[in-house]
């Protein structure tokens, strides 16, 4: 509403001056049609309350007075609209890194939305009284990608490491065993953990004494089918086949139940971890360890490819984080964008496809806001938000092939923060924790003894905790209350780390992820082939998140890498 604050129409600079003329201009608290610069000049500096009276400069009085019906004439949809070159969804490890790179490469005009209040996505850092602890992911593996993404975001001086001599342990039968750190430690004696007969068969099938997979896979089509299913080896069928029953009992298990919280029988080994699998055919032979000699050349190699890069040192076997947590990052890349750029309670709700019209952007992305419906057009539209959320919307859209990401398995992960007096433990927690396999009949999945790894995360006379507890093979875990929960975990660490008389925690965090890390079950590689396909018919549309780059951190960072290229020669062919 434009009113003035007296009857006589002034038409000049001078009569404009004398007589005071006052527009009052109603506002919210932030235009989102205007830029920062505008609604500060337009609402004041140091007032933006709603209606608010701001005497204008004569010299820019007629200018803002026309611009101002301009706008009172615009419909409220036109004011609720806004085009950008490149739009990212979602603002997790994957979204926030792609969107800095864009940045970072020249693209200034993006925006990546949060639905949620914060940015981050899965990265939730928490500190109380002491303590640091991430409620989501909680460490990575130093790559090369992660290393420059943090030096050029100005994160440098805040990455952190975990000593890499900590040993890892499995809990077998009531002890803890640490597993070898290097190929010696499988000869000697002291890894116990595995029977002679046990390493030997390993021995043997690494070398590659091992038989053909049961079923064959067929060769690479255009149209795969459900029967390609039976063909995708499980993780339990090829770690059985190539290193025996026993390591897989006791080691990969544990593992899978550790990074995937999934289940090793469903869990397709070409997806899930599928730089093992190339492995044997990398070599003559069908062993892993030809292979993994082969592998370890290439990696030499790609070293030497970023020595120009400066990089930090990092000593192998490393764990990394920030100083602050992981959120640090997508909060430091929040920063950097500035709040126009990175927009937060912005769930997307529909998302349609205009073409390649002149004068018209691809893309109409529509998302509830607090503020009601705001509508961006974009030529170049990152979806990196999970597969349930993004199919509907794929499916919205036409694209074909999408709705077998509704496949895709999220089983519910709690994560459990507890600390108790370094006294309460049975022996030192040095070290990164302890893994336990499913027939150790203990709910809890794995245990990180998080103030070893950091220890100025807690204080000194206490240890602190993470662990995890549910997934694929536990999903009755969602109806269990943060309490009941917290409780659980604590008897399974008096089972395993604490002394029977062991004082109650310190309970610091408990947060439930009712839909938690994508498992990569047979048929995974078809679900996403058979979107691919659909995907080709809308230019400029791109899917990224960790159902489709693998579920670690650095995955995650290098699918941002090796796609930025792919969006920036997209923007750069359509302009």
């Amino acid at each position: 509403m434009l009113r003035w604050s007296g009857s006589q129409q002034v038409t000049d600079r001078n009569r404009a001056e004398q007589h005071g003329l006052v527009v009052a201009f109603a506002f919210p608290a932030r235009a989102p049609c205007h830029s920062e610069a505008t609604h500060e000049r337009w609402t004041g500096l140091a007032q933006r309350e709603r209606g608010l009276c701001v005497p204008l400069k004569a010299t820019k009085w007629k200018r803002d007075l026309r611009h101002s019906r301009k706008l009172q004439m615009q419909e409220p949809a036109q004011r609720n609209r806004e085009q950008v070159q490149a739009l990212v969804v979602g603002s997790g490890v994957t979204g926030s890194s792609f969107a800095f790179l864009l940045q970072h490469a020249g693209i200034s005009d993006v925006i990546c939305t949060e639905a949620r209040g914060e940015v981050g996505g899965n990265l939730i850092s928490r500190s109380k009284d002491g303590y640091l602890w991430e409620e989501g992911p909680n460490t990575f593996q130093p790559t090369p990608v992660i290393l420059k993404l943090a030096r050029d975001a100005g994160l440098e001086s805040e990455l952190v490491f975990a000593d890499a001599k900590l040993p890892r342990y499995v809990y077998w039968e009531g002890v803890l065993h640490a597993l070898p750190s290097s190929p010696a430690d499988l000869i000697t004696g002291r890894f116990r953990l595995l029977s002679n007969a046990g390493k030997a068969r390993a021995a043997l099938g690494a070398l590659g004494f091992v038989g053909a997979p049961k079923r064959v896979a067929r060769q690479a089509g255009p149209e795969p089918s459900e029967d390609d299913d039976l063909a995708d080896e499980s993780v339990e069928e090829f770690v059985t086949r190539h290193l025996g029953r026993e390591v897989f009992l006791k080691i990969i298990d544990p593992f899978v139940s550790g990074v995937y919280a999934g289940d090793p029988s469903k869990l397709s080994m070409a997806a899930a971890f599928k730089r093992v699998y190339a492995l044997e055919q990398l070599g003559g032979t069908r062993g892993i360890l030809e292979g993994a000699l082969i592998r370890l050349q290439q990696r030499r190699r790609e070293r030497q490819r970023w020595a120009a890069e400066n990089l930090p040192k990092v000593k192998a076997g490393a764990l990394g984080s920030f100083r602050e947590g992981l959120q640090q990052l997508p909060l430091t890349v929040a920063t950097r964008l500035g709040p126009e750029r990175m927009r937060t309670r912005y769930a997307l709700r529909q998302i349609e496809y205009n073409g390649a019209k002149r004068g018209k952007r691809r893309y109409t992305a529509r998302f509830e806001t607090p503020d009601g419906e705001r509508v961006i057009e974009t030529d170049a539209l990152i979806l990196t938000i999970p597969a349930h959320a993004a199919s509907p919307l794929l499916q919205g859209l036409g694209v074909s092939g999408s709705e077998l990401l509704q496949e895709i398995d999220f089983p519910p992960v709690y994560s459990v923060t507890l600390a108790y007096p370094k006294f309460a433990a049975r022996f030192p927690l040095n070290g990164f924790g302890n893994l336990i396999p499913r027939s150790a009949g203990i709910r809890t999945l794995g245990m990180v003894w998080s103030s070893s790894l950091f220890p100025e995360r807690a204080p000194p006379d206490m240890n602190m905790v993470l662990s995890y507890i549910g997934g694929a093979r536990d999903p009755g875990i969602r109806e269990c209350t943060p309490d009941e929960v917290a409780a659980l975990v604590d008897a399974d660490m008096r089972r395993v780390l604490l002394r029977a008389d062991a004082p109650s925690p310190q309970v610091l965090g408990v947060r439930l992820w009712p839909r938690a890390i994508p498992q990569y079950n047979r048929g995974h590689l078809r679900r996403l082939e058979a979107c691919n396909q659909g995907l080709q018919g809308f230019p400029g549309l791109f899917l990224g998140g960790n159902y489709l780059s693998g579920v670690s951190f650095g995955d995650c960072v290098q699918w941002a890498y090796d796609n930025v290229p792919r969006v920036l020669t997209f923007l750069q062919e359509t302009a």
